[in-house]
């Protein structure tokens, strides 16, 4: 479709955060809005690419917890912003093998049953397992406290500010600070430590907070998009452009421009400018405030923006299968394959991946979660040091050199080998294989380094309360991870707040009542663009 005549807000990136801004403000609030997306298939960490055989990967949706799609306000929220048109898969339990040198744990849907497994399982830590489940609850609890900090009138921030402050004390420990406290086994805190690559921190240096929220998300089992992670993009860009708006792709803004001191619009790489009285940022803090601003504007946190450490960088395997991995005895469901209990340990030891020698991995099948997928595929996931790409900085995507290439080549073989000790006859499944590195997610997301998951969830993270959707610009929201919380349903919320920053308080109120209507209005059909081309 052409260009609205007039906009009512314009959201650089398209991502779950930018996309879910837009929607609720098209379908509430009958906005049009302009999404501006740099790399040529929309959808953030949430789209697919396809390569010759049939083989589909999601870039980032592996998997989602039951709030993501149940009745509370994050799954009514992602039901109003694509329209109703995604279908959930429940994935089969276990949904998680966490795998040990000496030992696995299976972690299956239900709070009840996780509770029982582990107290099965560590029978001496049974009292200290039901302590630290209660500090889990009580730690995510306070993430209603920092949504109210990121959007409610300054008056009502402020007192969630206090509340915030009275509440963090357990939420701002680390992980590792609070498993050294309750668990004497190093089994059960590795266990309970594992996932860390949900939220990128290893639990020495994540807040409790982010690791508390992520385990309360799947206490109730996951769930994948029936059709891949592309529905949810499809879905919102339908809302979006039925109030006469549009999602741009191959539309890269180089500029916030600013006057007198506020927002009013964007310069595209090209030179070409487009005018609103909103300006939503999906880019995160880091790129909106240090790069897309003016430098003269003047902005009081952004030597503290500067200082933060990078979040978790990754690189991954995408394999197409022969056939199907149940003949290795997997159901669809995640491993994660660790050569060590030390998490942290793990961490420090990442750069070995780079040498072909990986000391943790996640490794995923995508195909067996999607009914509707049309071949076998796998993907083999582990964090890395992004610092170790950067001499192959400023080279162009796929001619990054023979260096590079083999470096890749090396760093698959690992990946690789260490699925198939787990899993022997892997291998011989594979058909295809591409590895993607943090310089393909930086050249696609223009995320500084190839980070995942936006400012890191440190305890420090905590004090930073510039950090929210409203920004000290006039104008300009800040909108996904930053604004609210990582990963797919954080970025959601952040979508949420930002939406309720723009156009006021009843957007809430609006979402579960347009939530409740979609149940009785018929299902909209929409075509489903191709999604060869795109890269790893």
């Amino acid at each position: 479709m052409g260009h609205p005549s007039a906009t009512d807000a314009i959201v650089i990136g398209s991502g779950m955060g930018g996309l879910t801004t837009a929607a609720l403000l098209a379908r509430l609030h009958g906005r049009r809005v302009v999404v501006l997306e740099r790399h040529w298939r929309a959808g953030g960490f949430t789209h697919t690419f396809s390569r010759p055989g049939g083989f589909t990967w999601d870039v980032g949706v592996h998997y989602v917890g039951a709030e993501a799609v149940g009745s509370g306000m994050a799954g009514d929220a992602l039901r109003v912003a694509t329209g109703g048109q995604v279908s959930w898969t429940r994935m089969p339990d276990p949904f998680e093998r966490l795998v040990f040198p000496d030992f696995e744990f299976e972690i299956r849907s239900g709070a009840e049953r996780f509770e029982a497994d582990l107290v099965r399982a560590f029978p001496d830590e049974a009292r200290a397992v039901r302590g630290f489940l209660r500090d889990v609850r009580r730690a995510a609890s306070i993430t209603t406290l920092l949504g109210l900090r990121a959007v409610a009138p300054r008056p009502v921030a402020a007192a969630a500010r206090a509340l915030l402050s009275a509440r963090v004390r357990l939420a701002r420990r680390t992980t590792r600070e609070v498993l050294d406290a309750r668990f004497r086994d190093a089994r059960l805190k590795a266990v309970l430590g594992a996932r860390w690559g949900d939220h990128g921190m290893p639990p020495g240096q994540g807040a409790f907070l982010i690791h508390a929220v992520i385990t309360a998300h799947y206490l109730e089992g996951a769930f994948y998009p029936e059709g891949s992670a592309a529905r949810i993009a499809e879905g919102a860009a339908s809302v979006i452009e039925e109030a006469g708006g549009e999602v741009r792709v191959r539309a890269e803004v180089e500029r916030i421009l600013v006057e007198n001191g506020c927002a009013v619009g964007v310069r595209l790489r090209g030179g070409e400018e487009l005018r609103a009285p909103v300006v939503v940022s999906d880019a995160g803090a880091r790129a909106t405030y240090l790069r897309l601003l003016p430098p003269e504007l003047p902005i009081a946190f952004r030597d503290r923006l500067r200082g933060a450490a990078p979040s978790m960088a990754h690189v991954s395997l995408y394999l197409g299968l022969r056939s199907s991995a149940a003949s290795l005895g997997v159901q669809g469901e995640n491993f994660w394959i660790h050569d060590a209990l030390d998490q942290d340990g793990l961490w420090s030891r990442r750069s070995e991946v780079l040498e072909g020698r990986p000391s943790h991995v996640y490794l995923s099948f995508p195909s067996m979660k999607d009914p509707a997928a049309r071949a076998h595929t796998a993907e083999i996931v582990t964090a890395v040091d992004a610092a170790a790409f950067s001499r192959f900085s400023g080279t162009p995507w796929r001619r990054r050199g023979a260096e590079y290439e083999e470096l890749k080549a090396r760093i698959a073989e690992g990946l690789l080998a260490t699925a198939e000790r787990r899993l022997p006859g892997l291998t011989n499944l594979v058909a295809y294989r591409e590895l993607s590195t943090p310089l393909s997610t930086e050249t696609f997301t223009g995320h500084p380094g190839g980070e995942i998951y936006g400012i890191p969830w440190t305890p420090e993270r905590l004090d930073m309360d510039f950090l929210g959707a409203r920004t000290p610009v006039p104008g300009l929201f800040l909108t996904g991870a930053d604004a609210m919380m990582l990963g797919v349903t954080g970025a959601l919320m952040g979508g949420l707040v930002a939406a309720a920053a723009v156009a006021g308080p009843s957007t809430f109120r609006l979402v579960r009542s347009a939530a409740a209507r979609l149940s009785t209005e018929p299902t909209r059909t929409v075509a489903r663009p191709s999604t060869a081309g795109t890269p790893a």
